[in-house]
């Protein structure tokens, strides 16, 4: 890879996401904290929801993650808050699709997961962005109906 697609992939919004992350956001009142971990790169993420009237009203966070994968978290952390799971496995279908080389019009209050367009080019950090919709599609299994 080049120089130039290496600076795109981590162009100045993606750290300054990513910058969000650092900083553990734990939920003691969670109804469901879920962890996962990236088998390709080891990125790990600790992810706490709560959920009103089905709708997320907060979730927390502990991120041990590359770049790619604390920006993706501090987004959804972000972007999830008074939205339904399926509205944001919407998002996460769209960035899916992102990757995988097709354009995309994201909603408004999703519209930064555009910056991953970069990663197209480098199939390998897929699993690290996609962490926290993974993480949540398995807390969303969790929690009682």
């Amino acid at each position: 890879m080049t120089d130039i697609a290496l600076a795109a992939l981590y162009e100045r919004r993606v750290r300054d996401w990513a910058r969000r992350a650092r900083d553990d956001l734990r939920l003691a009142d969670a109804d469901v904290s879920v962890t996962r971990t990236s088998p390709i790169c080891g990125s790990r993420l600790t992810l706490d929801l709560r959920c009103e009237n089905g709708r997320i009203v907060a979730l927390g966070h502990r991120a041990r993650a590359c770049t790619l994968g604390m920006a993706a978290t501090a987004i959804v952390v972000v972007g999830a808050i008074g939205e339904t799971l399926a509205d944001v496995f919407m998002a996460g279908e769209a960035l899916v699709q992102l990757l995988d080389g097709a354009d995309v019009g994201f909603p408004e209050k999703w519209r930064e997961l555009e910056i991953f367009a970069a990663a197209r080019a480098f199939p390998m950090r897929r699993g690290s962005i996609l962490l926290p919709f993974d993480a949540l599609a398995e807390a969303s299994s969790r929690l009682t109906p």
